[in-house]
């Protein structure tokens, strides 16, 4: 059977929970409590919008060779659409600063972690990172003698 095919068969039914889509309403302006048909109708939108998204990447992994889709599947899926395309990258480059903070800290007991102090002491330190000024007329802690005091 068609997959597509498969898909109608379940029209008519909700896929997404009741309080999922009145959240989202709610965040995107919507009042708080939506009615039924409309949290419907965007039930439909929301599947249709999903379901034709994963067979177009479906399609460029077919025409890849591969049977498994891959992120580059959905973003060549999403070319078309700017929107769309930036929001995958905002959400991915997100997902690695997340990633590269959880490294920072040790999960088991939430300090920093020996390699991780070991490569932020090799950072090399700029003209901003400086904690204090040194007066010129100081030098390794000893009076150049060009102060008021002599």
């Amino acid at each position: 059977m068609e997959p597509r095919a498969r898909v109608g068969r379940n029209r008519g039914q909700q896929n997404f929970s009741d309080q999922e889509l009145q959240h989202f309403l709610f965040a995107h302006g919507d009042v708080p409590n939506s009615l039924e048909d409309t949290k419907k109708v965007f039930d439909e939108l929301m599947t249709d919008f999903i379901t034709e998204l994963c067979f177009e990447a479906q399609r460029s992994a077919q025409l890849a060779g591969r049977q498994k889709i891959k992120l580059d599947d959905i973003k060549f899926a999403c070319r078309k659409n700017p929107n769309y395309l930036g929001k995958i990258e905002e959400t991915m480059d997100k997902k690695t600063q997340i990633e590269a903070a959880r490294k920072l800290l040790d999960q088991n007991d939430d300090k920093i972690t020996k390699s991780n102090v070991k490569a932020l002491e090799e950072e090399p330190l700029g003209d901003a990172d400086d904690d204090m000024e040194l007066d010129a007329r100081t030098i390794g802690g000893k009076s150049t003698g060009t102060g008021a005091g002599k």
